[in-house]
């Protein structure tokens, strides 16, 4: 919790951007430019890590405090991703949200990083994936050959798109979230709008869709989509929320577009950091300080953000969305592990302060 606003992390990253896991020369740029980014997005040096610090191989022992006593987390989300085009691993491996998620099991959401253009094998690591608890389905939408070339990955595709949405609904999955803001590094940014989730949420109306990084670009795109599909729709600000800090008109003009959609687009609006590219307590404290520019609400028609609208984007929806119910919840976890920590040594602390204290990175509860 952070005040009496109950707080869900809707992605939390193990990133490595180690050059050791560089598996063609330009996931260079990709580490270069996921350093700038860390920098540019959250714009006070306060909450900066170096270099050494930020390019590593992350550990949830390193993530963990951050998320539920830095930044006052109830529970998170832990997205893998199959970018194995420029990282060995994928770049947040799909082991590290395992053994979280079997750590944790009430307080983290595993969603399991596959790529469609694997075909088969796709086939194979969504079933996999299930067996090893994943919640959810996260895609990214490109994939660069190391020639120059990239090829999209389209849910509206029959060959690889539709048998996979298909499977994904067999085993069990309702989520399938797919990454729409242009990348960092190489790959042509056209494989990242938002022409396949149209014909994807239309022809199955049983599956929900997430879009990743809603508002950070393509904001008329979401906007048709949310007023379109009302009821298997959603977005996710992750990355995007970021702007508040550092462009927070920006941020009020793309938010005030959803919210303007009609179609109870407020109950289908998420908040996450995207940790550890940025720190997720500047976030959280910016959404639940906003609020709505009077002249941009004169001007354009905006809504005000009142506090159940916060709710709502801070942990009210990604529950909703899980068929989580949050008094349910917080009787779960009362008295485990990290409510007890919580509230012996509450939520206010120097950001990465627990990461940096760690002794050659280990730390564990049992």
């Amino acid at each position: 919790m952070l005040g009496s606003y109950f707080i869900a992390d809707g992605v939390v990253h193990g990133y490595n951007w180690s050059e050791p896991n560089w598996r063609i020369p330009e996931a260079r740029y990709a580490a270069e430019g996921g350093f700038g980014a860390h920098h540019g997005m959250q714009p006070n040096p306060k909450w900066w890590l170096n270099q050494q610090e930020f390019r590593h191989d992350w550990q949830i022992a390193e993530l963990e405090e951050a998320a539920f006593l830095e930044s006052g987390c109830d529970i998170i989300s832990y997205h893998g991703t199959a970018i194995n085009d420029l990282w060995y691993d994928g770049h947040s491996a799909d082991h590290k949200g395992v053994a979280w998620k079997k750590r944790e099991p009430d307080r983290v959401v595993y969603y399991g990083g596959v790529n469609p253009l694997d075909g088969d094998k796709a086939l194979d690591d969504l079933a996999r994936n299930r067996d090893n608890g994943a919640d959810a389905v996260k895609i990214y939408p490109a994939y660069y050959d190391g020639n120059g070339q990239t090829r999209r990955i389209s849910l509206d595709d029959p060959e690889f798109g539709f048998p996979f949405i298909e499977r994904s609904l067999d085993l069990g999955y309702d989520i399938i979230a797919t990454h729409k803001a242009i990348p960092f590094g190489p790959v042509d940014v056209r494989a990242f709008d938002l022409a396949d989730i149209p014909c994807a949420a239309g022809r199955y109306p049983e599956m929900r869709f997430v879009i990743m990084h809603a508002g950070m670009a393509f904001v008329e795109e979401t906007v048709l989509v949310l007023q379109s599909f009302p009821d298997n729709t959603y977005v996710n600000l992750e990355g995007a929320n970021s702007l508040l800090l550092s462009q927070p008109r920006r941020f009020a003009h793309f938010l005030g577009k959803f919210l303007m959609t009609g179609a109870n687009a407020a109950d289908r609006i998420m908040i996450a950091s995207g940790m550890a590219l940025v720190h997720s307590r500047p976030v959280f404290d910016a959404i639940i300080n906003f609020e709505m520019p009077e002249d941009l609400r004169r001007n354009y028609g905006y809504p005000e953000v009142t506090p159940e609208i916060k709710q709502k984007l801070l942990g009210g929806n990604f529950m909703k969305l899980h068929g989580k119910d949050i008094p349910s919840f917080q009787k779960t976890v009362a008295g485990d592990y990290w409510d007890q920590r919580q509230k012996a040594e509450g939520t206010d602390h120097e950001l990465w302060s627990h990461y940096r204290a760690l002794d050659n990175g280990h730390r564990d509860h049992g």
